[in-house]
């Protein structure tokens, strides 16, 4: 599986610790994490490859390798190579730029541009005896200069989790939305377009594109062994130009995870994931799928 992987916690001190992970998948090592932190005497800093404060997960499915829902309505900025400062529950971010965007062809490039500044990200967590608030926002800029445009674009995205546990029961729920997102964090709005949510340039101009979304699941444990979860998601894209039609997607599931011993998992589960419509007004596909995954943490 693609997220297969083994790494291993280093603490030098106590005040200076790190981590590294590499992924197994195909038999390929790729490092998806790798930094040292610092611990000082008001907060921390962190330099290396880590999940970036635009993260913000709460599902579970299983479906494309453990999607979650990324992509699909929930914010996933993924693992990219940053400086993080951590002040209790706050975080600031300077993370690697991601400077792609739409040709007139439908391809994503990062071809002629200038960057002046890193991607800042921010996220403050606001816990409470059961539950959790989580706020997050993101904002980049470049400019592109090919020989036709000579124009930049800024993108910006933000977004709000709520987590509440209830003894056995627990639900999370996600808004999120901006402009350009896929620049900051995954869109998937399209079967035919490998990554979306980015800026066109058409000609000698920048059409910015806009997105909106969200996610809502809830998980019950009946015991030890057996549990129930319960996902949505969906999301959107428009580019802000007349005449433009939205580009949606929803994914919808159920699952029993199943635990057989401690960090011994398997996980049947049904759902669906539907493109619906493009930004032409055309279908695109829709999946409906079973399986299980099987798991075992060491």
């Amino acid at each position: 599986q693609s997220n297969a992987r083994i790494g291993a916690n280093v603490k030098v001190s106590d005040e200076l610790t790190g981590r590294f992970e590499y992924g197994a998948s195909g038999g390929v090592a790729n490092i998806r994490l790798l930094y040292g932190e610092w611990e000082f005497v008001s907060g921390k800093l962190l330099v290396g490859k880590d999940y970036v404060p635009m993260y913000l997960t709460g599902s579970n499915q299983v479906f494309a390798d453990d999607a979650a829902l990324a992509g699909w309505g929930e914010i996933d900025g993924n693992r990219r190579a940053q400086i993080k400062l951590t002040f209790g529950d706050f975080q600031v971010a300077f993370v690697e730029n991601n400077t792609n965007y739409s040709d007139a062809f439908g391809d994503t490039t990062d071809d002629s541009v200038d960057v002046v500044i890193p991607m800042i990200q921010v996220q403050y967590a606001l816990t409470f005896d059961n539950f959790v608030i989580t706020m997050a926002g993101g904002f980049q800029t470049f400019d592109v200069d090919d020989g036709i445009v000579d124009d930049g674009v800024t993108s910006w995205g933000l977004g709000l989790d709520v987590a509440a546990t209830f003894g056995a029961f627990s639900v999370t729920g996600q808004v999120n939305g901006g402009t350009n997102v896929g620049n900051i964090y995954n869109i998937q709005v399209s079967d035919l377009v490998v990554g979306s949510g980015y800026a066109a340039v058409v000609g000698n101009e920048v059409i910015d594109n806009d997105a909106m979304g969200g996610r809502i699941a809830a998980a019950y444990t009946i015991n030890e062994m057996l549990g129930v979860e319960v996902g949505y998601g969906y999301q959107q894209t428009e580019f802000d130009v007349s005449n433009s039609e939205k580009d949606e997607v929803q994914s919808y599931y159920i699952q029993l995870p199943i635990t057989l011993a401690p960090g011994v998992h398997i996980v049947p589960e049904v759902g669906v994931v539907d493109y619906m419509d493009d930004a032409n007004g055309e279908d695109e596909t829709e999946t409906t799928y079973f399986g299980a995954k099987w798991q075992i943490n060491f």
